[in-house]
């Protein structure tokens, strides 16, 4: 939409722009209720979206029409916005032509362009344009060239982006959504709620010191691990030791196979049990093999050679030195 205001003789340094709240215009588009219930965020779209953080004045909204049909002039520029009771006020700097038209009276109202959702609400001002059809009876500025604004073109002006780049909005759409699910996801965890989600959020982290009662200290913990895994060594060695004795016991180990059974039992227990239950015998159970390890001298009733030696050094009879031989044996 557009709006009028009524110059001075002399081109002023700022001028109303639009109302601020409900209004309507005085023409057959009375039916449409306005509104600019954000001036503040109004305006910072405005100049966000503005070439240059100005907004063009020209000529009978001439700017406005495609390019190259209309006389696109300058009369003037919008440099400043702001708030002033119930009134968007904006600061102008004139050019020489927009100054003489006013001066020469060619010209005797303002227009602000602006757009507006279907149900009302200004979003976004995009400028102004010299006009003699004033069209709001409730603001001596503001008369207007109403058009609805295209939610592409809404969306852009809250993002503060061009509207003729669609992949910057799909990005930035992307982007805020994105942030908005992992938002909601910290807030879940952290069991908290509301606007105000990441000053809750920050308090807890502050807030929130270790118990001493459920830590120990790195070097503790690292002592304990040692601990086990020799206790877990020394038990699976102690396995797999029992496991190759029932081997041997039940002949089914020959000293050549005690190396290879040996590793096996260390490496995958279960698997060597799985061998050992299989196997074929392979040893007489009356010759059971040692696995290399000397047998136990067998008990005599004589002594050899070395023994009797041993006894006569001693001075002891053969039969005490052969009874004590036995018994420790």
């Amino acid at each position: 939409m557009c709006a009028l205001a009524a110059l001075s003789a002399e081109p002023p340094a700022e001028i109303e722009l639009l109302p601020v709240g409900a209004f309507r215009l005085g023409d057959a588009r009375s039916r449409l209720s306005l509104k600019t219930d954000d001036p503040a965020g109004l305006i910072q779209r405005s100049l966000a979206s503005a070439a240059g953080g100005v907004l063009p004045i020209d000529f009978d909204h001439r700017s406005f029409a495609k390019q190259g049909e209309q006389d696109s002039r300058a009369a003037g520029w919008i440099t400043a916005l702001r708030v002033e009771g119930s009134r968007i006020m904006a600061s102008v700097e004139w050019t020489a032509e927009g100054a003489a038209a006013i001066q020469g009276r060619s010209y005797r109202f303002l227009s602000p362009v602006f757009k507006n959702t279907p149900d009302g609400r200004v979003v976004l001002i995009e400028g102004a344009g010299l006009v003699n059809a004033p069209a709001l009876p409730q603001l001596r500025q503001l008369a207007s060239k109403e058009h609805d604004m295209d939610p592409i073109e809404q969306i852009a002006g809250v993002l503060g982006i061009a509207a003729d780049k669609p992949e910057d909005i799909v990005a930035r759409v992307t982007a805020l959504a994105t942030a908005e699910t992992q938002l909601a996801s910290i807030k879940a965890a952290a069991g908290v709620s509301g606007d105000d989600a990441a000053t809750q959020i920050c308090s807890k982290l502050t807030a929130t010191k270790p118990d001493p009662a459920q830590f120990v200290p790195m070097s503790a913990f690292q002592e304990v691990q040692t601990q086990l895994a020799s206790l877990q060594s020394d038990l699976a060695s102690g396995k797999a030791e029992a496991a190759l004795e029932r081997a041997r016991d039940a002949g089914k180990l020959t000293p050549a196979m005690e190396g290879w059974a040996t590793q096996l039992a260390s490496k995958d227990l279960g698997e060597f049990e799985a061998w050992a239950a299989a196997a074929p015998v392979v040893v007489a159970l009356g010759e059971r093999q040692l696995a290399g390890r000397e047998p136990p001298a067998a008990k005599s009733d004589k002594l050899t050679p070395v023994e009797r030696q041993m006894a006569s050094a001693l001075g002891v009879s053969e039969e005490a030195f052969l009874a004590t031989r036995n018994k420790e044996a």
